[in-house]
């Protein structure tokens, strides 16, 4: 069990306390106006001037051992915004989680873990909820001090919200990128840590990632998607008794279908004249992906292992591209 499965566990046992007391928040305790709309979800006007001149450090943050526990909400529900940015006022009266996302979580692949819709294109900025046609788990973190020891102090924060698999520091740019192992971990970083600092008065601008033009990190990605759907099969494969022939092929029709809707974007592969009759190009999976699966549906009692993903390392981020 990870330490943030523990601390979910331990947390439930007890009330979520109140992140903010509400009788200190004032009716009209906003930013200075700068726009002519407030926007209560951002926390920011809109339609004045830019962001990035009033970009000021948030006075709360969330603390995971003090401030998860239980709530009104159901298993079902989505996680509380509020709670990710330390400021809900409502503790164990509020009707979403105050957790963080783990694997079995489900939530609509065109919303995020706060129950918000996504849309189908980024905005310009990279900032807002982010995109329903892409799986994105890295965040753009700027506003950073250059440090010798910067991957360390960014795995020290972060890694607070969920498991990371890497981390780049562009030491010229002031900039990093912070990848997850789940987009919902990477979602509830990104509300969590922006407009925060670190160990010094930096104040972070966290954003959503652009795809990285690398393409063996979109080969890495497309086969992290591949193996994620295998070892979905094989665990519904797992589950149907033996005998079950009829049921097992709904389960393997229903996960193929499952398997489409995970799949988030296209990664292009040229196939030449000589291996087109091996590979379909509309096929989610590669021809060894599929013979994995019909060795576990001809050996039910013994399912085939997925072959793993290669490791990558925590502090290398795939991209050669500095910009």
């Amino acid at each position: 069990m990870s330490a943030q499965d523990q601390i979910i566990t331990k947390g439930s046992s007890r009330p979520a306390r109140l992140q903010v007391d509400p009788d200190t928040i004032g009716d009209d305790d906003k930013p200075p106006q700068s726009g002519t709309v407030f926007n209560i979800w951002f926390l920011k006007w809109s339609g004045g001037d830019s962001s990035r001149k009033n970009f000021t450090k948030s006075k709360f943050r969330v603390n995971i051992k003090k401030d998860v526990g239980y709530t009104k909400a159901s298993g079902q529900s989505p996680i509380c915004l509020f709670f990710a940015r330390g400021c809900c006022y409502l503790g164990k009266k509020c009707k979403y989680l105050h957790r963080l996302p783990t694997e079995n979580d489900y939530f609509p692949p065109t919303q995020d873990c706060f129950g918000r819709d996504k849309t189908a294109d980024y905005k310009d900025d990279m900032d807002g909820v982010g995109s329903f046609n892409r799986v994105n788990r890295t965040l753009y973190v700027g506003g950073l001090h250059s440090k010798d020891n910067m991957e360390n102090v960014l795995t020290k924060h972060f890694q607070e919200f969920g498991s990371i698999e890497k981390i780049r520091v562009l030491y010229n740019k002031g900039c990093a990128f912070v990848t997850y192992r789940l987009e919902a971990e990477a979602q509830f970083a990104k509300e969590a840590m922006n407009a925060q600092s670190l160990d010094d008065d930096e104040v972070l601008n966290v954003k959503w990632a652009s795809e990285d033009p690398n393409p063996e990190a979109q080969r890495q990605e497309q086969q992290r998607r591949e193996n994620d759907a295998m070892k979905m099969v094989q665990n519904l494969l797992s589950d149907v008794p033996k005998g079950g022939s009829r049921k097992r092929k709904q389960v393997e029709g229903q996960a193929q279908e499952e398997a489409k809707k995970a799949k988030s974007q296209h990664v292009p592969k040229q196939i030449t004249q000589s291996d087109s009759h091996h590979t379909n190009e509309n096929s989610f999976f590669s021809k060894a992906s599929l013979d994995a699966l019909k060795a576990a549906r001809m050996n039910p009692s013994k399912p085939s292992v997925a072959t793993k993903a290669k490791k990558l390392p925590i502090v290398n981020y795939s991209s050669d591209d500095d910009d």
